[in-house]
């Protein structure tokens, strides 16, 4: 019981972040907890807070919330163990500071490569049961849908930020690739991806976690770019951070991707999403030959009769998979009305929906508590 206890106080303390931690009525979400953390484990995490601290404060938030002693280099010990199975987050350079994880974007992400199928199961009923509320939640996701480039005719003056081809060409740091998680999850519990059979398509943009714990392997911008015109013909949808400088692109399916497979629950996922475009079918020209139904990962094109289809406008996220493979020109991908521009990065993104998340004036209260070097 009295771990139980502790698993709850983290729950409760995970639930403060950008993204939250909710409490499910099955209690789902401690038994996730329980795959991450070891009981020790979970009253260090509750010694972190969102952004990183050094060891030494660590040491005195435990000796001084918990009463528990432990010595710096014992417990640098823990949290590089914590680090490096993914639980957690540590700075680039030492000497080190350390911050809690949030669920998504950030535990289970880190957990390529390391998975098992008790793990995806609970998580798939913690999604269902509650988590993907919490991760919609926001008007300002963490993920916006970029357009392919095939599919954006010459007229259009598209934003650096949509544009990932640009993004890569310009991006000065080292580039990786990792094996999908959502892509590996899926396939332990028996649905392995419909799309492709190579499921190294998760491409990172500068120094990454993942090269400290051989989760991925460097590449040229070439091979960059060589991944994300593979991501296009095989029907993959590109969700970049949503930030100006994204850290990440995801190449995602309808198949797997927890993103994409959770919104396509809602009524109108489109809302769901951080997108400039949208698609549009010229029914005068379409032949109906379905070729765009296939690639669409949003179920958003229906067929409606022998040769006719129609365009579901509140499930497209303007992605123009149906647009780079219509051999007859009848679908086009339209700018929305009102632009939606990302934050310049992600520390801004996150304080964002914090901020969305607590009201302006407690926002300013935990502005001054991070200031301070406090938790949250």
């Amino acid at each position: 019981m009295e771990n139980n206890k502790i698993y709850r106080d983290l729950q409760i303390h995970l639930d403060k972040y950008p993204i939250g931690f909710p409490a499910v009525e099955s209690g789902v979400e401690i038994n996730i907890l329980k795959h991450f953390f070891d009981p020790m484990e979970a009253r260090v995490a509750l010694a972190l807070g969102l952004t990183n601290s050094s060891v030494k404060r660590i040491a005195g938030r435990l000796k001084r919330k918990q009463e528990l002693y432990m010595p710096e280099d014992e417990l640098a010990g823990i949290l590089h163990c914590m680090f490096m199975s993914g639980t957690i987050r540590r700075s680039d350079r030492s000497p080190y500071g350390y911050s809690n994880a949030m669920l998504v974007v950030g535990m289970f992400e880190f957990q390529v490569d390391n998975l098992t199928r008790e793990f995806i199961e609970d998580l798939h009923q913690y999604f269902d049961e509650g988590f993907k509320d919490e991760f919609f939640r926001t008007t300002l996701p963490q993920l916006r849908t970029s357009p392919h480039m095939k599919a954006i005719v010459p007229e259009h003056k598209i934003d650096t930020y949509d544009n990932m081809i640009e993004i890569v060409e310009k991006f000065k740091g080292p580039i990786f690739v990792a094996d999908c998680v959502c892509k590996q999850g899926e396939a332990l519990i028996g649905k392995p991806c419909l799309r492709v059979d190579d499921i190294e398509v998760c491409l990172i943009l500068g120094e990454t976690p993942y090269e400290d714990r051989g989760q991925a392997r460097k590449i040229s911008k070439a091979e960059c770019l060589e991944i994300l015109d593979r991501a296009e013909r095989s029907g993959l949808v590109l969700q970049p951070g949503n930030s100006k400088d994204p850290m990440f692109i995801c190449c995602c399916c309808g198949c797997c991707c927890g993103v994409l497979t959770s919104a396509k629950k809602f009524d109108k996922p489109a809302e769901l999403f951080a997108t400039n475009y949208y698609a549009e079918i010229d029914y005068d020209t379409c032949t109906g030959c379905g070729i765009c139904i296939d690639r669409c990962q949003m179920d958003a094109i229906v067929r409606t009769g022998k040769k006719e289809v129609q365009l579901l406008e509140d499930r497209c996220i303007g992605c123009g998979l149906c647009v780079t493979t219509c051999k007859k020109g009848a679908v086009a991908l339209k700018r929305k009305g009102k632009k939606t521009v990302p934050p310049k990065n992600i520390e801004l993104l996150y304080m964002t929906i914090l901020m969305q998340r607590a009201g302006k004036k407690k926002m300013m209260l935990n502005l001054l508590r991070l200031m301070l070097g406090m938790q949250l």
